[in-house]
């Protein structure tokens, strides 16, 4: 039995020295608790993302006993465990208990369950915040939660570190399906509880400021990833390879080619008590540019979202074949804030090329275009979320016009930039207009509506008050007392 300041001294030796028992004992658990990291991310992730896009009968309860086997006692795992590998157990014939294999299984069913339900809690928070953005873009639900992981590395990193630090810090189930037999399956938490009951404190200390470096050692790590994916890269290798000329674009529709595209009849959405739109009646016309004005809360961003097939509703909604190609619309949509993924200018464009099933060939060209037209082909390789608020705007915009949508929803496109970023986006509007594309624009600025619009429609509380031509709508005559009165108090646009 050593004193405590022996045991001080001893302990620095043995790590000094890389004490060959030291050495092994830290290396089988690092061995073991990553195994089981890498088998329970593998499964943990996916089942979060699952759980989180999925809504299935019996969904709550697999959540609930989910999130209740983040309790689990590592006791009660081993025991489990045991049972399961014992010679009597299902699983007997393996020969695996009291084996590093043996401690790789109990860890794991340790870690799944923490790693399913902190990455599921992960990706609920970021679907909340652009899932409907990924869905416009043609994402099916687990594609857009598995693209959440991928957007949040920094916290899909965080939960493999807690899953980590519990896997390599338990003692309970190593020592039932281990059986702590030295030099085959003593790990560091075994070893520093039998060391410690013998008084031998020196071997016991040097394995606990071993398992502090490591876990430290690990922060670090991801500190220096947060930091690295941080630093602007500097240049642009994708301008430098030649593309193909950009095709010139097409001419807008005539009025006398100009056809319905989508048409809603006594249109009702409700988010549950509350009706967001009541008996809204519409039809979308080709090559047209129809702006929504009304005040907050009076159903624009759930009218847009309804016509780009978002929401569903009571009512009639149908998308018609465009003539004469005689195919379905294609839609996009920019929205007021544009949920960008954590990753380049480039990649952004690109991952919503992907999620609409463009062909790997044209991604690259598109992306290029796409960016060159809306002035940040040079930032291409910035992280997205470094973008100036106009700039993430126009990093929106490109990634919806990439699509060669026939049907561009905006939703308050310039609410939160200045002057000269809204002439930016009001120029960018005008020329993706000119192409052909139709569109379709809330604002509460009357003045930009005059200036951008085809035909102008008012909402109220929730309802379709009147819709007419820019013209008519701004200097007409009988019109509804609620329009009437909804620009005599927005001075400003005249």
């Amino acid at each position: 039995m050593n004193t405590m300041s022996e045991s001080w001294v001893l302990a620095w030796q043995l790590i000094a020295h890389a004490e060959p028992e030291l050495v092994h004992i830290a290396s089988l658990s690092l061995q073991v608790s990553a195994t089981a990291c890498v088998v329970g991310a593998s499964i943990g992730l996916l089942l979060g993302a699952w759980l989180a896009a999925a809504r299935f009968p019996g969904h709550a309860l697999i959540v609930w006993l989910v999130n209740t086997l983040l309790a689990l006692p590592a006791v009660v795992v081993g025991l489990f465990v045991y049972l399961l590998l014992s010679r009597s157990g299902p699983l007997g014939e393996l020969g695996i208990l009291f084996t590093p294999s043996a401690m790789v299984v109990a860890q794991s069913v340790l870690v799944t369950p923490l790693i399913a339900a902190l990455s599921r809690r992960l990706v609920l928070a970021a679907l909340n915040d652009g899932g409907s953005q990924l869905q416009s873009l043609g994402a099916r639900p687990l594609t857009a939660a598995l693209l959440m992981l991928v957007h949040d590395r920094m916290g899909v990193a965080t939960v493999l570190l807690t899953a980590f630090a519990r896997a390599i810090a338990e003692v309970g189930a190593v020592m039932i399906v281990g059986g702590n037999i030295a030099g085959v399956t003593r790990v560091m938490t075994t070893t520093i509880a039998l060391e410690t009951s013998k008084g031998d404190l020196a071997l016991a200390l040097a394995l606990g400021f071993v398992l502090l470096a490591v876990v430290a050692a690990v922060n670090g790590a991801i500190g220096l990833l947060h930091w690295l994916a941080s630093r602007p890269r500097v240049g642009n290798p994708l301008t430098n390879t030649p593309l193909a000329p950009a095709q010139p674009a097409s001419a807008p529709p005539s009025a006398a080619e100009a056809t319905p595209l989508v048409v809603i009849e006594c249109a009702t959405v409700r988010f549950g008590n509350v009706v967001a739109l009541h008996e809204v009646s519409l039809t979308l016309t080709r090559g047209e540019r129809l702006i929504l004005v009304g005040a907050n809360g009076s159903g624009k961003t759930t009218l847009l979202r309804l016509l780009h097939g978002l929401l569903p509703c009571e009512g009639r909604y149908e998308r018609l074949p465009l003539r004469p190609e005689g195919h379905v619309s294609r839609a996009s949509m920019l929205f007021q804030r544009p949920f960008l993924l954590s990753l380049s200018v480039w990649r952004n464009v690109w991952v919503g090329l992907w999620l609409a099933g463009v062909p790997a060939a044209e991604r690259r060209e598109r992306c290029h275009r796409a960016l060159a037209r809306v002035g940040l082909l040079e930032h291409a390789a910035r992280h997205a979320r470094t973008l100036s608020g106009g700039q993430q705007q126009r990093l929106g915009l490109a990634r919806a016009w990439a699509l060669s949508p026939d049907i561009l929803f905006l939703d308050e496109p310039t609410a939160s930039l200045d002057p000269s970023a809204k002439s930016e986006i009001e120029l960018l509007i005008e020329e993706v207009a000119a192409s052909g594309v139709t569109i379709v624009m809330s604002t509460h600025n009357l003045g930009q509506a005059k200036r951008l619009a085809t035909r102008v429609a008012y909402l109220q509380g929730g309802r379709l008050i009147v819709q007419r031509p820019v013209a008519a709508f701004f200097h007409g005559e009988d019109l509804p007392p609620e329009a009437a009165q909804f620009l005599q108090g927005e001075l400003g646009w005249r």
